[in-house]
């Protein structure tokens, strides 16, 4: 995975409160046990000092696959940190809805993969996956632009397109004057999760090699509302 800066390899303690997780936010957990698998789980909610409510990823979900006892990982991206923490986990339930209770961090581990909060909104752009190895490189498919800052972007699409890690191109039109300038980027992809909400997947890109034009571009477009 690519990095915008040298401090996002810095891995610091911090409190889980100050990584400002959101309802609905993907998650992965695993138990701590031989040949136990990653799940793809939701963040439901959490209560300082007492605990966090984590659930399977998706409406059809009805298991969370933790066991009342067991030690467990939690692994996530916020926008801003990779985190992850170990909990043990409390109860389980499966009504109304599937969920777990894990004990609450005094700290949890983050590392800053992007400098600033990204710019929401909505907007169709392209995104092609260059070859890699003997694999060729994919044609030009459309993606929806969901957020934006001058670090990096999240798209939507209707596949997950690569594994994280692997490299991206993606082109964005930007109305800069009055007329459409074509902003194409490289980027890496830092997460790839499918949504509980809607058919799509939604991937984090971070930027690479940008060029000062670029910069220029991307600061205008973070800061101008774009009309569709």
């Amino acid at each position: 995975m690519s990095h915008e800066h040298d401090a996002s390899q810095e891995v610091s303690r911090m409190p889980l409160k100050a990584l400002g997780l959101r309802t609905g936010m993907a998650l992965q957990t695993r138990r701590l046990v031989e040949g136990a698998s990653k799940k793809e789980s939701q963040y439901f909610g959490a209560i300082e000092s007492k605990g966090v409510m984590v659930g399977p990823l998706g409406a059809d979900g009805v298991k969370t696959e933790l066991e009342e006892g067991e030690i467990c990982v939690v692994r996530g991206f916020t926008g801003q940190f990779e985190f992850s923490f170990l909990s043990k986990v409390l109860q389980t339930f499966q009504k109304p809805f599937a969920y777990a209770l894990l004990a609450y961090p005094a700290q949890v581990d983050a590392r800053l993969v992007r400098q600033s909060m990204r710019t929401r909104t909505s907007w169709p752009t392209t995104v092609q996956v260059p070859a890699k190895g003997e694999v060729p490189a994919t044609g030009t498919l459309e993606a929806t632009l969901v957020d934006l800052s001058m670090q990096g972007a999240m798209i939507k699409t209707d596949s997950p397109l690569a594994a994280v890690g692997d490299a991206v191109k993606l082109s964005i039109v930007i109305t800069f004057d009055n007329a459409p300038s074509q902003l194409n980027v490289s980027a890496s992809i830092c997460h790839n999760n499918r949504s509980p909400k809607d058919p799509f997947y939604y991937i984090g890109l971070a930027f690479a090699n940008l060029t000062q034009q670029d910069k220029l571009l991307l600061n205008f477009a973070t800061q101008t509302p774009q009309s569709l």
